[in-house]
C-alpha cells in the first residue's frame, strides 16, 4: 500500500508540476510548429493539427503598406475547449497588445493567461507591417484548446501559418 501511495503522490506532483511550468506563458518562438519546442510538446493527448481551420486570423492583408498598423483579430474554436492560450510568431514587423492579459516582444506575441469558453476565444492585436519592405512575411499562429484540469493532459495544439507579399 505505501507503494502504491507513494507513486499516486509522486505522479500527482509531476503533473502539478507540469501544470505551472510556463506561469509565464509558452516559450517565445513556439508558435512554429517546425520549432524544437512548440505548444505541442508540452500539451499532448493528442497530435498537434497544422493548418488547423478552427484557428483563424482575420484583418492580415495579402500586400500590407510599409510601416502600416493593422488591426487583427484571432479566433480559435474548439468545441471541446473549456479554456484556451495563444502564441503568434512573425518573420518581420512589430506586434503590440489590444487588450490585457497579452504580452508582446517585437515579432512574438501571447496570451498570458486561459481564457475561459464563456468568454469566447478571441483576441485582438495590432501589426505593424515593417518599414522596408521584404519578399514576404511569414506569420505562425498557435492556439491550445485545454480541459481545464491543470495538467498538459487531454490539451490540443493547433497551428496555422499566414504569408503577406510586400
Amino acid at each position: 500500500m505505501f507503494a502504491k501511495t507513494s507513486y499516486l503522490a509522486g505522479a500527482a506532483a509531476l503533473v502539478g508540476s507540469a501544470a505551472v511550468a510556463l506561469p509565464e506563458g509558452s516559450p517565445w518562438g513556439s508558435a512554429n510548429p517546425q520549432a524544437a519546442e512548440h505548444c505541442g510538446t508540452c500539451h499532448f493527448g493528442y497530435d498537434a493539427e497544422t493548418d488547423a481551420e478552427a484557428l483563424v486570423l482575420r484583418g492580415l492583408p495579402k500586400k500590407p503598406g510599409p510601416g502600416k498598423t493593422y488591426e487583427l483579430q484571432i479566433t480559435f474554436d474548439d468545441p471541446e475547449a473549456i479554456v484556451a492560450g495563444f502564441q503568434l510568431l512573425a518573420s518581420d514587423g512589430e506586434f503590440k497588445a489590444n487588450t490585457g492579459n497579452i504580452e508582446y516582444l517585437g515579432a512574438a506575441i501571447r496570451s498570458t493567461r486561459a481564457w475561459h469558453a464563456d468568454e469566447g476565444f478571441s483576441w485582438t492585436l495590432s501589426w505593424i507591417a515593417p518599414e522596408v519592405p521584404s519578399v514576404a512575411v511569414t506569420i505562425y499562429i498557435a492556439a491550445v484548446g485545454g480541459n481545464d484540469d491543470l495538467s498538459p493532459f487531454g490539451d490540443r495544439a493547433f497551428f496555422r501559418t499566414y504569408e503577406t507579399s510586400l
